[in-house]
């Protein structure tokens, strides 16, 4: 390399020929070098710059320096030859290379000391930790030249691979390289067969140690030589030290020997400590000279110090340690090193947080850590929704583990989440889960992310639902533009608000940016929230029910594996979470510690080596099981007792036998309690009051305690801060919260409460509040904290009558604002324990008070899926047993009158007539005609028309709309028995809004009376405009939109814009109902409209893999609900069909268990008279499919069966496909001379004319259908020529409209066709399109069966 001048100076090293001399090259290569080494060192003096290379020594018997030899060319020709001991092999062209600068370790120390003393005004501190830090460097890398390089990452007793008699500064030089910087080398290693070493470790150990001493003490000093004995040389050539036996006093055990020699050690590590600390040298280097030397012993020799050094992985660990943090474990100098802390840094859960980490990458779509992957990420769609949920023992670091990975998700841009459930005291409900979204908006405020969530709120939600959430997250109404004013409601259902918090979710995230929602304790969470996660989590599931990309979330809950079976709600969510196939649950078990890893949390905290910290670390472990919050306090409490010491020289002493003797019980409570001693009496009460809200405390709570004892009352801001100097409590300043540092902590301070004063001291509570928040308008705010503290106290202490009522009167309050989150399981229990307080002779003095927590009770019974039946009809009948008014009881009876429909639709029918006769709303249950309904239906169509109305106007007569609910039960009761009374019901409710205003229930009475101009008035035109006109009514009006949303699509676009719009286009409108009616709690037209959604799907011929898909999706939907009987009785039989047109083989349908066939479930339906609406629809479905797989005697069975079983025939999609398809069946049975369809040839062309009837209002939707059933009816007529114009308009139409699978099944009746009329060319021709459109379809099955085609495998 060195063939080209150096442009260095002119008087460079030059050329470097071949055949240059070895003097030379020393000449030109140290004029090189020492150019190099004054760049490198322009701080130095003009002496220290221009200082030559010295002689190197070489390493022999002697010390001697040789004068004759040419220490360069000796140096040079060791480099030259190959290595394989000590360092890499290389050649001494390629080290010269990379070389930089190089100088002896003595030499290396001058040069270094000198910089150190050249500076001034307080920089000698900063120049000395530096040079500490730098010899530390060198002494690791002399390590590694003296261990046995193959065996140090395989073997952790490392060997010797240099003799130790080499192991000197004489011996060693410095190198300085761009890769490596400053490391030691030794100028001659010696022999290279290291099996002749072995025994040589502790010997190599104390060589060590005198370099290290050297280089620490920078050559000041005494040298090490005048702290160590004399010495001799065994025959096998080791160093050895003699012991001096003289004071043994005859002793010649090994036990003495050994005593006297601790002694000597002693003596002597105090020695050589002293004259380094002297030196200034940090006190973690001097123990780390002493325990090198090991003592006054080398190899063979039975006394080696406690402390020394036994292997060098120890040495090297101690090494790492300090490179890594000098700070700490070189220079003592970290801040506030004498108090003892757990570091930031987590140990011991890499594997967690990857599991953790890895779950949020799942979400992001990469598994990438560069931020812009995950931002461009965030544009690709999840597969399944991510839940985490760790678990693990009280203490153990759940929470920890979770938070620590929460700043990694930070900074890549995700957004996160937090609430954590308490032991004690829930607020009001849902507001744990709440409180996360509140905060998380309070920090955007007056940032950019503001303006981004405002713009998303007007964007995608309404403000209406804004309202709603606002009760639960007050902080949004600041994202709005203006005050909520009246808009705010009360009434929302709890699938209501599942869904606007799913909004939310999606809301925040909009913005491209990942979002995780951490819900830690989640074995203390109450119903309302576990069934609010679980909701979430469904609702940001991916699907395609046409949905946009779903928002990025990851879900993380925590909880007690040892406490999870108290809290049955969540064992049931967890278990429904593990068996649901669109979510992905990652469970990590967090336990304590292992040994290594609680070393190395002790040796950071501690600031010592972790070979020192080991036995201390033994201790810790058997006596915490490494749980984390036993070991801080633990080790706190040894601090405290000073069995733990820090010394600002020497850091942290103990003795270990002293804390193995230190008691601990099972529980770490007794550590807490210990910690509370320190505290002043007044000071703990304060914590005890504390203690008794929870985990947390807000300030406002603390300002109503003020006075809660008079005279006697303490200060409980003033315990509070004792309390955080002591590590017990923790103040959050921005949330004005105070919390202790672990929910153990609270629980040990609310324990020493006594058993006997805890009723009093909850009773002066409770006082104090009610009378301090009512004082300043806030009983509201904190109605749930006081009736939670009511409910604590035992019903037998509570004597006072005035205060028994006081309490009711607080539980009546909760109970109804729990309704209105809606929580029926909270709304429960305050209306139960209101009661507990109250007895019967309360109905006299209290009437109004019973009748609402009676009432509040059935409501929430009914409602809570696990409500007690028996006590919920003895609370139903007290109700009608006590109330004097209808208004009283009206809610009540609302209920009855759903549970009676449950076992019998008639007494529920009988129950509506009964309550609307008291309102003087009476109607005729008696059967009508046909006849009467129309007019009824033209004479309320003419009054509009001359009469005007009041629709635009909202409905105010109380009566009326009671009266209006009952009938939206009467109608939905009528519907379901397949009676023309659902007519009559709803033209009743028209009239009443005609006349009064509108309600909620108005909108779809208004709809349906559009709908049945169109089916018996046969008015398309005046129908659908009645429906859009309600669309237009609602849009205006001042009622949830949401809410009466399915009703309506059931309406408008399941029975009247099909009828003039591509019905195709409808869909969309209608999977809105289906969403927003599961979102509302609407079921039952969430079941219309899935209904409505697959049977258009099926019949206009999407692709069966889509329509599968769907389907899929919707079971999964409806069981999450509770309709498993819509998935048993409509989607399993439809899923049987498309598999079966698809050519795959039978299997369930999730969640069903068991296969069930059409036949068998139509066997089934036939024998229950309560679903008869169901079997209709299998029949429907049935003869479509028979007759597309030209099975016609079974299609023939199902026609028969149809005209038995439908009993009213109404302008819907369903009935007119099957009587197309009964049409399609005649005409085929008549050319067959089947004397039965030739009868049935009239209503043949009635459809005829129906289908060109409603042609002439949708060509899109049925001209296909139209020409197709008049070719087969003129094929059937013997008109060959017009039935072959017809199948050739029937197949066009098809195609224009997209129904792929009518032009499937016109192409293969027109092959059919000319294959009769021997055109075997045509027919092959419409066979093959038949077969190309099945296959479009989906219909590989069917496929498959068609003439002249070859065979198709199906997929899937």
């Amino acid at each position: 390399m060195f063939r080209r001048k150096s442009t260095i100076s002119q008087s460079g090293a030059g050329d470097l020929a071949p055949h240059d001399s070895h003097e030379m090259r020393e000449q030109r290569w140290v004029s090189l070098i020492d150019r190099m080494d004054a760049s490198f060192e322009k701080s130095l003096d003009a002496d220290a710059r221009n200082m030559s290379i010295v002689q190197y020594r070489r390493n022999g018997a002697s010390a001697a320096p040789s004068s004759n030899a040419s220490v360069v060319d000796e140096y040079i020709s060791v480099l030259t030859a190959p290595r394989t001991v000590g360092f890499v092999s290389v050649t001494h062209n390629s080290m010269i290379g990379r070389i930089i600068s190089r100088r002896t370790l003595k030499e290396w120390i001058q040069l270094k000391k000198l910089k150190c003393s050249g500076e001034v005004d307080g920089s000698v501190s900063a120049g000395s930790k530096k040079y500490f830090e730098k010899a530390v460097g060198l002494i690791n890398s002399l390590v590694l030249k003296v261990i046995i390089t193959e065996m140090r990452d395989r073997k952790p007793e490392l060997g010797v691979a240099v003799e130790p008699d080499l192991i000197t500064s004489d011996n060693l030089v410095v190198h300085q390289t761009v890769n490596e910087g400053e490391t030691l080398h030794f100028i001659n290693s010696g022999t290279e067969d290291t099996a002749s070493l072995s025994g040589q470790k502790y010997a190599a150990m104390k060589a060590l140690g005198s370099i290290a001493y050297e280089l620490f003490m920078r050559g000041s000093g005494p040298p090490i030589q005048a702290f160590l004995p004399a010495t001799a040389t065994s025959s096998d050539g080791t160093f050895r030290l003699l012991l001096n036996l003289d004071d043994c006093d005859g002793e010649s055990t090994e036990s003495g020997q050994a005593k006297r020699q601790r002694a000597a050690d002693a003596n002597k590590q105090a020695r050589i400590s002293a004259a380094m600390l002297s030196a200034g040298v940090p006190y973690p280097l001097c123990r780390f000279v002493v325990d090198l030397l090991g003592g006054e012993c080398s190899d063979g020799l039975l006394f080696r110090s406690d402390s020394s050094f036994v292997s060098f992985s120890d040495i090297l660990q101690d090494l790492e340690q300090m490179l890594a943090n000098p700070e700490a474990f070189i220079h003592l100098s970290i801040k506030d090193q004498w108090r003892l802390a757990f570091g930031e840094k987590m140990h011991g859960r890499d594997k967690e947080q990857k599991m953790l980490l890895d779950a949020a990458a799942r979400v992001t779509g990469t598994n990438s850590n560069d931020a812009l992957l995950e931002a461009l990420a965030l544009l690709t769609q999840q597969d399944k929704q991510q839940i985490v949920m760790v678990t693990g023992s009280a203490g153990s670091g759940k929470s920890r583990l979770v938070m620590e990975t929460k700043k990694i998700l930070e900074n890549r841009g995700w957004l996160f989440l937090h609430c954590k459930f308490d032991r004690i005291v829930h607020s009001e409900p849902l507001s744990i889960i709440a409180g996360a979204f509140d905060d998380f908006l309070k920090q955007c405020i007056g940032t950019l992310r503001q303006h981004l969530i405002q713009k998303n709120l007007k964007a995608m939600m309404q403000l209406t639902d804004v309202s709603i959430l606002a009760k639960h997250v007050p902080c949004l109404a600041k994202f709005l533009d203006g005050p909520l004013g009246d808009m705010c409601r009360f009434d929302a259902n709890r699938d209501e608000v599942h869904h606007l918090f799913s909004k939310l979710v999606e809301v925040l995230s909009a913005s491209g940016q990942a979002v995780s929602l951490f819900c830690d304790d989640l074995q203390w969470a109450d119903t309302a929230s576990l069934d609010l996660f679980a909701a979430l989590t469904n609702a940001s599931e991916p699907d395609s029910l046409g949905e946009p990309i779903k928002p990025k979330v990851l879900f993380i809950g925590a909880y007690r594996d040892t406490e999870v079976n108290d809290n049955a709600r969540l064992v049931e969510m967890l278990n429904t979470l593990e068996r649901t196939p669109t979510v992905q649950v990652t469970g990590i078990d967090v336990r304590g510690f292992d040994l290594d890893t609680m070393n190395v949390i002790v040796s950071q905290s501690l600031c010592l080596p972790m070979r020192r910290t080991k036995p201390l670390t033994e201790i810790i472990l058997q006596k915490t099981d490494g749980i984390v919050i036993h070991i801080i306090e633990f080790i706190g409490r040894l601090t405290i007792e000073r069995i733990l010491c820090h010394s600002f020289v020497k850091g942290w002493e103990w003795d270990n036998e002293t804390i193995e003797a230190c008691p601990i019980s099972d529980s770490v409570a007794e550590l807490f309690t210990y910690k509370l001693k320190r505290l002043s009496a007044a000071d703990v009460l304060g914590l005890q009051i504390c203690s008794i809200f929870g985990i947390g405390i807000e300030q406002r709570t603390i300002s109503l305690l003020k006075g809660y004892d008079g005279a006697d009352s303490v200060d409980i801001g003033a315990a509070l801060q004792a309390a955080i100097e002591v590590g017990l409590v923790e103040e959050h300043g921005s949330s004005k919260v105070y919390k202790f540092a672990h929910d153990i902590i609270a629980q040990t301070v609310f324990d020493l409460i006594p058993r006997d004063e805890r009723s009093k001291l909850l009773k002066k509570l409770v006082s104090v509040m009610i009378r301090n928040a009512e004082d300043v308008g806030e009983i509201d705010v904190n109605l749930f904290v006081v009736v939670d503290l009511i409910n604590r106290i035992p019903r037998e202490e509570v004597t006072d009558p005035v205060q028994r009522v006081l309490y009711a009167k607080m539980n009546e309050k909760a109970g109804k604002k729990a309704l209105s989150v809606p929580d029926f399981c909270s709304a429960v229990k305050y209306s139960e324990s209101g009661l507990a307080f109250l007895n019967s002779s309360h109905w006299k003095s209290h009437h109004n008070l019973m009748l609402s927590i009676h009432e509040t009770s059935v409501v929430a019974l009914y409602s809570f899926t696990n409500g007690n039946q028996d006590l919920l009809m003895e609370r139903i009948n007290t109700v009608f047993e006590h109330a004097s008014k209808l208004d009283e009881e009206f809610r009540t009876r609302l209920v009855w009158i759903k549970l009676l429909s449950t076992t019998s639709l008639q007494a529920a029918i009988d129950e509506c007539n009964t309550l609307l006769e008291r309102m003087d709303e009476p109607i005729d249950s008696s059967d009508v005609e046909v006849s009467y309904v129309a007019s009824e239906l033209l004479r309320l169509k003419e009054s509009i028309l001359e009469e005007g109305h009041h629709l635009s106007s909202q409905m105010t007569d109380v009566n009326k709309i009671m009266a209006m609910k009952v009938m939206i039960s009467l109608l939905n009761f009528y519907h379901h028995q397949r009676r023309l009374n659902v007519i009559t019901v709803g033209l009743r409710m028209v009239e009443i809004s005609l006349k009064f205003g509108c309600c909620e229930d108005s909108y779809f009475a208004l709809a349906g009376f559009g709908v049945n101009l169109i089916t018996l008035l046969g008015d398309i035109d005046k129908g659908v405009c009645w429906a859009r006109m309600t669309l237009a009514l609602l849009s205006k009006s001042r009622h949830n939109i949401n809410a009466v949303m399915p009703a309506l699509i059931t309406a408008v676009y399941g029975f009247a814009l099909w009828l003039v719009e591509p019905i195709q286009s409808t869909q969309d409108q209608i999977l809105i109902g289906i969403r927003l009616a599961f979102d509302y709690g609407n079921i039952a037209f969430a079941v219309n409209n899935t209904k409505l959604y697959i049977t258009r799907f099926f019949y206009c011929g999407k692709n069966i893999d889509f329509v599968l898909s769907e389907l899929q999706m919707l079971a999964r939907m409806s069981a999450m609900h509770g309709q498993i009987s819509v998935v048993e009785h409509y989607l399993v039989p439809i899923n049987n069909i498309l598999r079966k047109l698809k050519g795959l083989d039978e299997q369930v349908l999730v969640p069903i268990d068991v296969f069930v066939s059409n036949d068998d479930l139509r066997q089934k339906l036939a024998r229950d008279t309560s679903v008869q609406i169901d079997l209709e629809n299998l029949l429907f479905l049935e003869i479509t499919v028979a007759f597309i797989f030209r099975d016609m005697d079974k299609a023939q069975q199902m026609a028969d069966l149809i005209q038995e079983k439908t009993t009213m025939k109404i302008t819907v999609y369903s009935h007119i496909m099957a009587d197309f398809y009964i049409s399609l069946l005649a005409c085929y049975s008549s050319r067959n001379d089947n004397a039965q369809a030739t009868n049935q040839m009239s209503e043949v062309e009635k459809m005829c004319d129906k289908l060109k009837w409603l042609s002439s209002h949708s060509r899109w939707n049925f001209e296909s259908k139209m020409n197709l059933l008049a070719a087969e009816c003129q094929y059937a007529n013997g008109e060959i020529g017009k039935a072959a114009v017809s199948y050739d308009s029937a197949i066009n139409s098809a195609k224009e409209s997209k129904f792929e699978c009518e032009l499937a099944l016109a192409c293969e009746l027109a092959g059919y066709f000319y294959k009769e009329q021997g055109d075997e060319r045509r027919a092959v021709a419409m066979f093959k399109q038949s077969r190309e459109a099945y296959i479009k379809w989906g219909a590989i099955g069917k496929a498959q069966a068609l003439p002249y085609v070859p065979v198709v495998q199906p997929m899937g």
